[in-house]
């Protein structure tokens, strides 16, 4: 019988002592064997090419092949499972990844949820959500979060899920959110607070446009000219409309806009207005005890929309970037001082959303929310992002979640270099420290990857087939090098840490007398070997 924190304790990165006492934490695991384990994990491994076409498909493998830490000593180490078929990832935060078969039966018996959950629907595969009475479809490429005690069911329709359940929180670890002490985190808050403001009321840089700047000016200028954008402040342009995109290309057309034109404005439109829609939640603000009268003045000021039924709710005319832009307002066109202007300005500052990722937010109650990973946008780039969650994420009105999953999708006959599909990537490492610690996992549902690892001073290419899960400690040098077939990845951080700035990735250089080329090469051979 196998201890995991044994398991852990093998492992040649968890020589300091800080990661070994987190996983001191888990030595209360369940205990399986590790031949037994081994010997399972084989067999599906052992199923030939020929056949796994008929159970496996792009997107999603049926489950787990294989569950392995990566090592940077001699060998990694295989993970046993726990009592609901998944794996502690992460031991201070007791972390639980469920996959595939697994997490259906693991959903199937769950009404209640005992912990932050995050379940993600992959390429191809399709569920509902029941919360409250309603049923919310959930389709590829989607992720549902959960609050800690949430009654609610998830049902699976196709495909195979992904589960993360986390019990417990690291002691460090501060969230991303509006009540934030300190100055760095609340700095982050308002910095995403100014840049979502144009992006949810509409505004957009000309970049958008594609990569060449003399082609973003010269469609700028000719919808400027022709009457269809406006310029903002801040170098931010908006559409003076946003109806649907098929009368705007009418429009369009009637004005001269060739078929180029139409193919170069199309994606930026339905992004920059699907955004501009999806935002509305962040529209919304309890009046929290502001006077009746307050309330008439702001409408009378259009300040916020004047519905007619007097509710708790207001929702504003645009979003913020600040709270002193919604005081020069109140100050421009009403009477509104005082102490009767700190009510107003404490009721958005009390449920303004504009600080947290809400793009691509397709449902939200008190305890649960669903996060679309078409209609992700980076905030900081308004580009298209790789995030489907991470830590600025609003999960619920509880605020942000604390781990993000990323996926990344390519269809590949040979093998590609990920630097291709996503830039920057290089060898890293991410932190181990008492203050600041992060866990990476990843799941390739689909395909296979070559992961670069440093072994005892000398990197070495390991590969990850379709159905594996490799757990990347702190401190562990990595760089998922190159990828290849109908490939998917779905990879976590935990916790995530985006707002903490850059503190949580750090390029490296290869040891000296190897080269990111020589690398890739021998990348490219090893999973060539591994599909024939």
């Amino acid at each position: 019988m196998v201890n995991l924190l044994y398991i852990y304790m093998k492992l040649g990165s968890v020589s300091n002592s800080i990661y070994f006492n987190r996983l001191s934490t888990v030595a209360n695991n369940r205990q399986l064997s590790q031949n037994l384990s081994e010997k399972s994990n084989s067999a599906y491994a052992s199923v030939p090419t020929s056949l796994r076409s008929y159970i496996n498909f792009r997107g999603n493998a049926p489950q787990v092949s294989k569950a392995t830490i990566v090592s940077t000593g001699e060998e990694d180490i295989v993970i046993p499972k726990t009592e609901n078929g998944g794996y502690i990832v992460e031991p201070e935060t007791q972390t639980e990844f469920i996959y595939g078969n697994d997490a259906k039966k693991f959903l199937n018996k769950t009404n209640k949820f005992e912990y932050d959950t995050q379940i993600t629907f992959p390429v191809k595969a399709k569920g509902s959500l029941i919360i409250d009475g309603k049923e919310i479809k959930i389709k590829e490429n989607s992720t549902v979060l959960l609050n800690k005690g949430t009654e609610a069911k998830v049902s699976v329709e196709s495909g195979y899920p992904q589960i993360l359940m986390t019990k417990k929180e690291y002691p460090w670890y501060c969230k991303h959110g509006r009540n934030e002490e300190n100055v760095d985190l609340k700095n982050k808050f308002n910095e995403l607070t100014y840049l979502n403001s144009h992006s949810y009321n509409g505004e957009f840089k000309p970049k958008l446009f594609g990569k060449m700047e003399h082609e973003n000016n010269y469609l700028a200028a000719k919808l400027r000219d022709n009457g269809f954008i406006k310029d903002t402040k801040d170098g931010f342009i908006k559409f003076e409309h946003y109806p649907t995109w098929d009368y705007q290309k009418e429009q369009l057309a009637k004005k001269g806009f060739n078929d180029w034109d139409l193919n170069a404005i199309e994606p930026v439109y339905k992004q920059v207005r699907k955004t501009k829609i999806d935002a509305k939640v962040a529209l919304r603000t309890h009046t929290n005890g502001m006077a009746q009268s307050t309330v008439q003045k702001l409408k009378d000021a259009d300040i916020v929309f004047n519905n007619k039924k007097h509710t708790e709710d207001m929702f504003w005319k645009k979003n913020y970037e600040s709270e002193w832009e919604l005081r020069d307002l109140m100050n421009q066109k009403t009477d509104i001082r005082g102490e009767e202007q700190e009510s107003v300005v404490n009721a958005w500052k009390f449920q303004n959303k504009a600080g947290y990722d809400i793009t691509g937010l397709k449902f939200i109650n008190d305890n649960a929310a669903i996060y679309s990973f078409e209609d992700k946008v980076n905030n900081w780039n308004q580009e298209k992002s790789c995030w489907l969650t991470n830590s600025t994420a609003l999960g619920s009105l509880k605020g942000a979640t604390s781990i993000g999953t990323s996926i990344v999708q390519a269809n590949r006959k040979d093998p590609t270099p990920m630097s291709a599909l996503r830039k920057g990537e290089h060898l890293h490492t991410h932190p181990g420290t008492k203050e600041k610690s992060q866990t990476e996992i990843y799941m390739i549902t689909s395909g296979s990857a070559a992961l670069t690892v440093v072994r005892n001073g000398k990197p070495q290419i390991k590969v990850l087939r379709e159905g594996e899960l490799a757990v990347i400690p702190p401190k562990t040098p990595h760089w998922v090098n190159s990828v290849m077939g109908e490939y998917e990845q779905v990879v976590s951080q935990i916790p995530s840490c985006f707002q903490y700035g850059f503190g949580f990735k750090e390029n490296m250089d290869l040891p000296c007398g190897y080269t990111e080329e020589q690398m890739t090469e021998e990348a490219r051979k090893e999973l060539l070997k591994a599909e024939n």
